[in-house]
């Protein structure tokens, strides 16, 4: 049991009947860890349960007493319970210390005006807050003044979400001052993106301007140089020379010993025919000279060879024209001469080797390979029929039959007919073979250095009285990228299928051995004078004969007249208009006239 002047744990509530959770003071001391809340207790209250004995029931436990000397510095003063406003304990019915819940609390009025286990706020402290709430103060670093009160203001307009809707006029100055940093916000913006637009478009037309005029067509310029202008017509010619063919005694494999379309003399070894059983000699002695030949080639890149350039000059000169002629005929799609461009490309690629041949070259692979070749020479001299020239001429191992039949006398005498078949029915091509049986022949040699052509031309573009017998013409031989000039006019005979012509000429005989029949072009009227690329006139009037010409003037070009005398696809003759001076072989000329105009700088 507890004693008398402590207060028992637990009260009975007289009119709900149950039990009382005991005032704070009142508990054991066990609990003192547990933080009271905020406004919980009053000064000077005990907050720990009195210690009891182990196993005493809760009800008799004694409670501490809170005026024991020792135990409250506050002791003797009179403490104000647990929930109590101010000064006197709240007891209760029995005596004891009545706690402050809900179910005890009086009715204020007010909501909220007493949380339990909190003080109640004073009336200072509601003051300062709601003066706090009430003054609100500007996001600015400067005051803001108050603005003066409108007369006569009308109650604000809300919107339908509910928000005030300001109306003009009716703004504070912060309002305001925030509408004016935004506009000005807004306005240099606009000026930087101004600025950067316009910046980027004359970046563009900067650039786009550069690099038209990087793409632009530039003006060509070349000399005015002195030439002429040729009108030719085409046809197709049969070629016969004097030749005398050379017979095989023996059957069997060809190795030649003379350089096609070369010249040789009477008695001159020309070729062997070695027999079956040699085969494999022959096959070494041309794999021999093959190595020799890419020997050469590879001393001659490395300059070792002296004479060598001259040479090789020289026969590019002669494959430039070929060369030519091919590309301008596979653009053409023209592909009827490309076995004579070959068969062409052949003898000079031979001619280079022979001479190549005579070059002194200081190498011991060369030394080496020229003692085998002179071994299976060697061994084919012994067993081989050797072959040597009948007469002096010009050699060609390439045969078609025609050899006895085709002289001179038959393109003279022969009727139109039989001429005109020879040249539909022979090949263009003369081929050899490297195989010959015996009595059958395997070359030719031109005794001399005369070369018959026989063509038939259209009467309306080539009149007889242009053919007159014992006029000189000029040939030109495409596919062989030569000229033939001064050809003597032989035979003219006006036949149904054309104006049959032969002419004669000692010149290129050597390039056209290996053909019989070849296209040509013969030229019919020739005029010489200023020649200027045709596409270098503008706006000419061919039946008037007169043109304009751009010429560089001092960096600018200027218009200039001329007189056009004769024109064909290429080329123009021109002259000066009058008395002037200009053009002459000094006067530069714009060649591509379109892009430029008169008086623009020439900037090339």
């Amino acid at each position: 049991m507890a004693d008398g002047n402590e207060k028992q744990w637990f009260e009975k509530d007289d009119s709900a009947g149950k039990k009382k959770r005991p005032a704070p003071s009142s508990r054991p001391q066990k609990r003192q860890k547990k933080k009271a809340p905020r406004g919980g207790r009053p000064n000077g209250a005990p907050s720990g349960r009195p210690a009891g004995t182990q196993g005493q029931p809760r009800a008799n436990r004694v409670a501490p007493n809170p005026n024991a000397p020792g135990k409250n510095p506050q002791a003797g003063k009179a403490q104000r319970p647990a929930g109590s406003p101010s000064g006197t304990p709240n007891k209760g019915p029995s005596g004891g210390v009545k706690r402050n819940t809900t179910a005890n609390r009086k009715p204020t009025g007010k909501k909220g005006a007493q949380v339990r286990g909190k003080t109640p706020p004073s009336a200072e402290l509601k003051d300062r807050k709601k003066k706090a709430q009430s003054v609100k103060q500007a996001p600015s670093k400067k005051p803001v003044k108050p603005s003066k009160p409108v007369k006569n203001s009308k109650p604000s307009e809300k919107t339908s979400d509910g928000h005030v809707k300001l109306t003009k006029g009716k703004v504070d100055s912060y309002t305001k001052d925030r509408r004016k940093r935004a506009r000005n916000r807004g306005l240099k913006t606009s000026i930087i993106t101004v600025g950067l637009v316009f910046m980027a478009v004359t970046l563009l037309i900067f650039v786009v301007h550069h690099l038209f005029n990087y793409m632009a067509v530039k003006p060509n310029l070349e000399f005015i140089t002195s030439g002429s202008v040729e009108h030719t017509i085409g046809a197709r010619a049969l070629i016969v020379r004097d030749e005398e063919v050379v017979i095989s005694a023996t059957e069997g494999d060809l190795v030649t010993q003379a350089t096609e379309g070369s010249r040789v003399n009477a008695g001159q070894n020309i070729a062997m025919v070695v027999p079956s059983d040699m085969e494999q000699v022959v096959s070494n002695l041309r794999e021999t000279q093959s190595q020799i030949s890419e020997v050469q080639q590879e001393l001659i890149m490395e300059g070792l060879a002296t004479g060598a350039d001259s040479i090789y000059d020289n026969i590019n000169g002669s494959l430039g024209p070929i060369m030519d002629m091919i590309r301008i005929d596979a653009m053409n799609g023209n592909v009827s001469d490309m076995s004579s461009y070959s068969a062409s490309i052949s003898v000079l690629l031979s001619q280079r080797e022979t001479e190549l041949s005579g070059l002194e070259f200081d190498d011991e692979r060369l030394r080496v390979l020229r003692n085998d070749e002179a071994g299976y020479e060697a061994q084919l001299e012994n067993h081989a029929a050797k072959i040597t020239a009948p007469s002096p001429g010009i050699i060609s191992f390439k045969l078609d039959g025609l050899e006895s039949e085709l002289t001179f006398d038959t393109l003279l005498t022969a009727d139109a007919s039989t001429i005109r078949n020879y040249i539909n029915d022979s090949v263009g091509i003369i081929t050899s073979d490297l195989y010959v049986k015996n009595g059958e022949n395997l070359a030719r040699i031109a005794s001399n250095e005369k070369q018959y052509l026989a063509v038939f031309l259209d009467e309306k573009n080539a009149p007889a009285t242009a053919f007159e017998i014992g006029t000189l013409h000029t040939i030109n031989v495409g596919s062989e990228g030569i000229s033939i000039g001064k050809c003597v006019v032989e035979r003219v005979e006006s036949t149904s299928n054309g104006l049959m012509v032969i002419f004669s000429t000692t010149r290129y005989v050597e390039d056209l051995l290996d053909l019989r029949t070849v296209d040509i072009e013969i030229v019919i009227t020739e005029s010489s004078g200023l020649r200027v690329p045709i596409s270098a006139l503008v706006s000419p009037d061919y039946d008037r004969g007169v043109a304009t010409i751009y010429i560089n003037n001092q960096g600018f070009a200027d218009e200039v007249g001329v007189i056009v005398e004769d024109y064909d696809r290429e080329f123009a003759i021109v002259k000066p208009l009058g008395d002037s001076s200009v053009p002459n072989l000094q006067t530069v000329i714009v060649t591509n006239p379109s892009s430029i105009s008169p008086g623009d700088k020439i900037d090339n």
